[in-house]
């Protein structure tokens, strides 16, 4: 509730800056249906639906409300494997928006992410390894990273991957490419093993 109070606030401020608003050329958004829709995504997120939290911390975070309650219910959400709640808490952590600032964390929530195929999340990991940001610095685990970032549809993987060859070894690029062709998510293996598994009536011991 204080946070909709602020947000009044902070909206009716504004309107009364002389020349801020043009009311013929910028959209009219009534605060009131803004807390509205908060109010409706938290009673389904209340309920615990996945979805439903990581559009509320979409909401927090975006309208700049309250980092720390993005960072809340996008946890809530990663509790049920929402991918994209797994890369927002990998952004806000490498940022420290919301949360203290933590390269270790950031490349851990990225890192679940990347396991169900989010090339974002695989682009972070690259910047990580290449920078050497909480680890070492590996060229090889770079070009690895961007390229399955370019596989999976982010369009400045390969940009980024051919960027590194200019400083790499034969030996590197061949043991980055070798790597990439064999990574799966493990995501995908699990689900696999999953599904080899022999059904059985008996319960397990």
């Amino acid at each position: 509730m204080m946070t909709i109070v602020r947000l009044i606030a902070m909206v009716t401020a504004v309107s009364l800056l002389p020349g801020c608003i043009d009311p013929p050329k910028a959209p009219y958004v009534d605060v009131h249906d803004l807390a509205g829709t908060i109010e409706q995504s938290r009673a389904k997120a209340e309920q615990g639906d996945a979805e439903a939290q990581y559009h509320l911390g979409m909401q927090y975070e975006r309208m700049g409300l309250d980092y720390r309650e993005a960072v809340r219910w996008y946890r809530m959400a990663a509790m049920q494997r929402h991918v994209e709640a797994f890369y927002r808490l990998c952004v806000l952590s490498d940022i420290g928006r919301g949360m203290l600032q933590d390269y270790q964390e950031a490349l851990r929530w990225c890192r679940l992410a990347a396991d169900y195929g989010h090339a974002r999340a695989m682009m972070t990991i690259g910047v990580h390894y290449e920078k050497g940001r909480s680890l070492t610095k590996d060229l090889v685990q770079a070009h690895l990273w961007y390229n399955l970032a370019a596989a999976y549809g982010e369009r400045d993987g390969a940009k980024w991957r051919d960027r590194l060859v200019l400083d790499m070894t034969r030996d590197q690029i061949a043991q980055a490419q070798f790597l990439a062709r064999n990574w799966r998510p493990k995501a995908q293996v699990h689900n696999q093993e999953e599904q080899a598994k022999p059904l059985s009536s008996e319960p397990e011991p």
